[in-house]
């Protein structure tokens, strides 16, 4: 860890917030996300890439995969990950609920918070981040909650 990281720059779940916002950040979802992401996963179905197969079923365009819309909130994917550094202990998982369908070509944003904090023993608490995703058209798409262990303080 760098000097800057081991002085004031990090945080412990103490110094965190419930309603805090930590990050915030748009996502565009490019062909080229959509096709990243069908070739890591396997998951190739139509609806994901397939115009016509997506207007058959009443949708203006193919349509995010839900599991790329969760991977886009992970934490380490936004600046304040290098401030949780010195007090991440664990991640012990990950709730996501899809409301409405992001497209390809759409410009999402991503807000997240600090959602619960829950003091645990040894110094450690539980904390809750919840994320939400939302269109250009502030629609709400996913909402998604990421649950880490941070010590309680450095």
């Amino acid at each position: 860890m760098s000097d800057a990281k081991a002085s004031g720059d990090q945080l412990a779940a103490g110094d965190l917030k419930p309603g805090e916002v930590l990050a915030e950040r748009t996502v565009i979802l490019s062909k080229g996300t959509f096709d990243a992401f069908a070739s890591l996963t396997g998951d190739n179905h139509p609806i994901h890439d397939d115009v016509a197969y997506a207007a058959a079923r009443g949708l203006r365009a193919p349509i995010a995969h839900g599991l790329l819309l969760v991977a886009m909130t992970a934490l380490g994917a936004t600046p304040i990950s290098d401030r949780l550094h010195a007090s991440m202990v664990a991640m012990v998982g990950t709730e996501a609920k899809f409301i409405g369908p992001a497209y390809l070509d759409d410009a999402v944003k991503l807000e997240l918070r600090v959602g619960e904090i829950v003091p645990k023993s040894k110094g450690v608490s539980l904390v809750r981040f919840d994320i939400e995703l939302s269109s250009e058209a502030r629609q709400v798409l996913a909402c998604v909650s990421h649950r880490f262990l941070l010590k309680t303080t450095l």
